[in-house]
């Protein structure tokens, strides 16, 4: 039986603004593999300012695991996506993320609660054991990203002509044992 524990963190002096993987946690739970992840989340001033006037801010966690091989491309073996959404509400002062495809809705007085709340994925099952196969070796790799192109479509086009509205954490890889 493939078994996989997974921990890696970063320390960070100062960040600017973006998303800086801290932790990363990989475990097979019976038949199937679970992913705990935290991000720090740093928005930039446009795109708090955006924020507070309504528009909702789009994030995806992506994971994969890639089958390597050294005569030929590479393989995808598992590709996941976990949508989910930042929002305020002006009439309320509260901050809102929605995640329907866990049912998560949860709501915070602060930006800084809502952005750790936003950085933290825990017991999120990516895959099945039994989409490995034994003795081969892979790699996974997970990312946070704010996807440009969920937000309204007035602002889509800034966000692809401006770096300000890049936001994505650098694919975080590990080799599967």
């Amino acid at each position: 039986m493939l078994r996989l524990i997974i921990l890696s963190s970063f320390a960070t002096l100062a960040i600017a603004d973006g998303i800086i993987v801290q932790s990363v946690k990989l475990e097979q739970k019976d038949a199937t593999f679970s992913l705990d992840a935290t991000f720090n989340i740093d928005l930039s001033p446009i795109i708090q300012e955006a924020l507070h006037k309504g528009v909702t801010l789009p994030f995806v966690l992506d994971f994969n695991v890639i089958q390597q091989r050294w005569n030929i491309w590479d393989q995808t073996v598992v590709e996941t996506s976990l949508p989910y959404r930042l929002a305020f509400s002006a009439l309320t002062r509260q901050y809102h993320i929605k995640d329907k495809l866990r049912g998560r809705d949860a709501s915070f007085d602060t930006l800084e609660q809502a952005l750790t709340a936003a950085g933290v994925v825990s017991d999120l099952a990516v895959f099945n054991a039994e989409q490995l196969q034994p003795e081969v070796e892979y790699e996974a790799q997970v990312r946070l990203r704010l996807e440009a192109g969920g937000l309204p479509s007035a602002l889509q086009l800034e966000a692809l002509e401006s770096d300000k509205w890049e936001v994505s954490s650098p694919w975080y890889r590990w080799v599967m044992e």
